[in-house]
Parts: structure tokens; C-alpha cells; sequence
């Protein structure tokens, strides 16, 4: 709903008599204010307040209860928003009656707007207008007296009238922005992953993980970079979101069409997406981390990064030669059809090390030891998912890195491998208990519902007659000739079979 620009523009120092009081009418289409208003590339993004904090923010304004004060600076160019961009944001979106799916949501999304954010503003809408009604409506009934309910009438009079308090920030971008992070640690705080990527944001990690999470739409945070730089970071960063977030999931699961990174809500993603890019783009020892990085003046550094997570990603799906094609419902979910960001980024930095080390080996044994992994693997999700909660957080990655390698090395070898191995090997100790948890009504739940679906689709999924691994037709399948072309082998049904791309192009020849 505001406009984002690159604060690092703006020097200088402005001092001057500014108004003090911020009136709705500033907020309307062609209104001067508002063409001059931008968020500063440091602001955090204003699309995490839910649908009642939306809705009781603008009944709070119209019922002239007590509100924060604005915190704007102004530099030579624009007015920037300190503090209190979720504000304007959502008097904004009332006024547009656009909650994330109307016109101007439309151009910034460049028309791909996610369900999930489609249901969000009907949501939004259906709550603001059953509490307060549209902006057009209360509008049309200022200065009357007998239009609309008391309440109305009350709001509509207050509605040009009222305005919020303002304070302004008096000094450079340096002072603005030191003003902006000593605003934000009190009240309430920055998201720990919002203040990673604001500190870090000229930096490739950030630019990629905010290019990817839109898709390469949505602001220019590499508007900086050329025009080659620009299509190359938008180019992959589109790839990656199709791989990582398409299709959409929603609950119960009812396909296993699922995507790899699971929801693409914003922190989320946005949590998930920074440590897959540091861990695509690290050695074969180090993993730097965002503020590992300098920061991009030129957007070379930040292609970089894009496409080692594209090199990654299309070793693990997609229909390249190189595709292990990993089902996401055996590799990346639990049980009850919730995704694992650790179970997803272990294998991340399994194959990124791999790819690192030019370990070509390592994919000839991945094969033979798949079907007896996949088999492990979801007979015993739950226990997975137990051990996981009794791990340090900064050691889930790796952990799991580590039993998928020793998964791998031992049914590669054609051993057999106990539950209590497994666990001895992550370096965890204890009994093993079947604990479940009774149900207190008859009515299914959407977990029970998801669990339900994922055990029988996963039962009579389609398998690999190379591997015998389950294969993902939605995202990575591979039409084989059973007999070989160069010995005669046919285009007709009788001769093809679904395999894994890898196991067609590196195994079977």
C-alpha cells in the first residue's frame, strides 16, 4: 500500500516545520502526501498483521480511541515511514477496499496472487465490513444527518476530521534508521528473521530469499543492479519459487502434490528460504550464513547464489538428467502431512556437499539404496519427529543430514539397519515407546484427516521399476524405453514405463 525506496539516496540533513497531524484524505488516490510516501528499504514488510488486528485497527481510528503517533522522516525526495507502516497500510487498504487481492495488489504481484492470500482479504474484507462497513459507504454519508445508523453517522463525521499524531525524525538516513531499530526493539519487536534480513539487506542472501519469496515480482530490492544482473536474479528467482512453493498446500492434504518448502507465508518462507541459500552456496565446510556476506553492489554475488540453489534444487526434483526426483511426502513431511523444514534442508546440504566434493559416487548409491530408505524413512516418521524435538535447534540440520548419509551408506551396502542404530548414530539415547494420543471426540481432525490420506496415498503411489523408489509425476517423471531405441525398441505403450530421470539417463545407460 506504500511505496518502497532505497534510503541510501537520501543523504543529507533536513530540518524544517512539518505539519503534525496526518489526515485520512492524505491516503486517497491523488492525494500530493501520499505520492510523496514511501517505506524505506529497511522497513520491515507490512503484511503481517492478521485480519482482526486489520479490522480492529480501523474501528479503533473511527471510534477516536487512543493511537501510537506516526514516526516519519523527510529527506529531500520523499516522506519516509519510521513507524507505523502497518497503519497506513490498512486505512489504505479500506480506502482501496484491496486486503491483498484488489487492483493495486494485482499490479504489484504482477497477477500471481496466491490462494492463500486470496482467502486472507475475503477474510479481511467480509470482518471489516460486517464491523465498520466499506470506506465508500461512510464517505457518501459525511455531513448528512439522516443517512445510516448512529454509529455510522458518528464515524462519517469523524472520518475527515481526525487526525493522527505525528512525530518527525530530524537529522540524516543514518539517524533515521538508527531511530528505526531503537523504535522496533520495544513495543513490539521485529520478527528475529525480519531483523536478520533489514540489517542484512544489501546483501545476496537477503536480496535472493526476498526475490524468491515473490517470485521475482512484487519490490525491486535489486533495482540497483543492470538490466542483466535484474533478469538473470528475477529469472531464477521465479524457477525457485516454482520448485520450492508450487503447488500451494492447504489442509487437510488431499494430494501429494506437495511443494518442497512447504507454505510460503512470509516469515516462514522467508526463515526457511535464507538458511537453503547459505546452505546451496556454501564450501564443503563452511556455511557463511547472510552476514557472512559483503554486500552486492552489482548483483553478481547474489546470481551466484540463485543459481547454486537452482543446481541444488534440480538435483532433487525437476526432470533434468540429474534429478533424483525426491517425493516430498516421503522426504520433506511428517506423518500427519506438516512439512520439516529440517528434514528438507538436511537433505539440502547432503546434496550440496556432495555437488561440492564432485562426489558423482555418492547419487550411484543414493539409487541403490533408495527403495529400502523410503521404507525407513515412513515407517518411521513419527520417531523422526520425536528425535527432532530432542535436538538443539542449531544441530537439526545437520542431524539430519546425518542420518540420511548413514541411511544411504548402509542400505548401499546392502546391510540391514535397526531403529536403535539410527538413533545411536544421531549420538541420542533411550527407550523406545509407541505412545499415541486418544482421541476425545468422534470427529476426524484435519491432521487425522491429512494422516489418513498421506498413509494410503503413499501405499499406492507410483514406484520407479529401476529404483522401485516412489516417483512424483507432478514434478519429476521420466518416460523410459523398456527396450532401447538403438535396439529397436518402440514408441508404443507396451514399451514405456515412469522412472526417475537420474535412474534414466545415469543408471539404466
Amino acid at each position: 500500500m506504500i511505496q518502497r525506496a532505497d534510503f541510501a539516496t537520501e543523504d543529507g540533513e533536513y530540518t524544517m516545520d512539518l505539519f503534525q497531524n496526518f489526515n485520512v484524505s492524505n491516503l486517497e488516490s491523488g492525494s500530493p502526501v501520499r505520492g510523496l510516501m514511501r517505506k524505506p528499504d529497511f522497513q520491515r514488510e507490512t503484511n503481517h498483521w492478521t485480519p482482526a488486528q486489520v479490522t480492529t485497527f480501523i474501528a479503533s481510528f473511527l471510534d477516536n480511541e487512543l493511537i501510537p503517533s506516526l514516526i516519519l522522516w523527510k529527506s529531500s525526495s520523499y516522506i519516509f515511514v519510521i513507524d507505523g507502516g502497518h497503519r497506513l497500510s490498512a486505512l489504505r487498504a479500506w480506502i482501496e477496499d484491496d486486503y491483498g487481492d484488489g487492483a493495486i495488489s494485482q499490479v504489484f504481484y504482477g497477477g500471481e496472487i496466491s490462494d492463500d492470500q486470496k482467502r486472507l482479504a475475503k477474510r479481511t474484507r467480509a470482518m471489516v465490513e460486517a464491523r465498520i462497513g466499506r470506506f465508500s459507504k461512510l464517505k457518501s454519508i459525511v455531513g448528512s444527518t439522516n443517512s445510516g445508523s448512529e454509529l455510522d453517522l458518528k464515524r462519517a463525521h469523524l472520518l475527515f476530521t481526525r487526525g493522527l499524531n505525528l512525530q518527525w525524525v530530524q537529522g540524516t538516513a543514518s539517524v533515521a534508521e538508527t531511530s528505526f531499530f531503537k523504535i522496533n526493539s520495544q513495543g513490539t519487536p521485529l520478527d528475529d528473521t525480519e531483523e536478520l534480513l533489514l540489517r542484512n539487506r544489501k546483501k545476496p542472501i537477503a536480496v535472493g530469499a526476498r526475490a524468491i519469496l515473490r517470485a521475482g515480482g512484487g519490490h525491486k530490492y535489486w533495482s540497483s543492479f543492470s538490466a542483466d544482473a535484474q533478469k538473470s536474479v528475477e529469472a531464477a528467482a521465479r524457477q525457485l519459487f516454482e520448485v520450492l512453493f508450487d503447488p500451494e498446500v492447504s489442509q487437510p492434504i488431499k494430494t501429494l502434490d506437495l511443494p518442497l518448502g512447504g507454505s510460503v507465508s512470509p516469515l516462514d518462507a522467508l526463515s526457511l528460504l535464507i538458511e537453503f541459500l547459505s546452505i546451496a552456496d556454501s564450501t564443503q565446510t563452511l556455511t557463511k550464513g547472510i552476514a557472512g556476506y559483503d554486500d552486492d553492489p552489482d548483483g553478481s554475488t547474489t546470481v551466484a547464489v540463485l543459481q547454486n540453489a537452482l543446481s541444488v534444487a534440480k538435483r532433487i526434483t525437476g526432470n533434468s538428467n540429474g534429478s533424483l526426483g525426491l517425493h516430498p511426502a516421503v522426504y520433506f513431511y511428517n506423518e500427519r502431512g506438516k512439512h520439516s523444514r529440517f528434514l528438507f534442508l538436511g537433505m539440502v546440504l547432503l546434496i550440496s556437499r556432495k555437488i561440492k566434493d564432485n562426489d558423482g559416487g555418492f547419487f550411484g548409491k543414493f539409487v541403490l539404496a533408495r527403495e529400502r530408505m523410503e521404507k525407513f524413512l515412513i515407517e518411521n516418521k513419527s520417531l523422526i519427529g520425536i528425535l527432532l524435538q530432542n535436538m538443539s535447534k542449531q544441530t537439526r540440520v545437520s542431524k539430519m543430514r546425518d542420518l540420511y548419509s548413514f541411511l544411504i551408506e548402509n542400505f548401499a551396502d546392502n546391510k540391514t539397519v535397526k531403529v536403535e542404530e539410527a538413533i545411536e548414530h544421531l549420538g541420542a539415547r533411550g527407550r523406545i515407546l509407541d505412545i499415541t494420543t486418544a482421541a476425545n471426540n468422534t470427529v476426524f481432525s484435519d491432521e487425522t484427516k491429512s494422516a489418513l490420506f498421506v498413509k494410503r496415498a503413499l501405499d499406492s503411489a507410483i514406484k520407479c521399476n529401476i529404483c522401485h523408489g516412489l516417483l512424483d509425476p507432478a514434478k519429476s517423471v521420466s518416460y523410459d524405453h523398456v527396450t532401447p531405441v538403438r535396439e529397436g525398441g518402440t514408441g508404443d505403450v507396451s514399451n514405456g514405463d515412469l522412472v526417475h530421470p537420474y535412474c534414466n539417463q545415469s543408471v539404466k545407460c
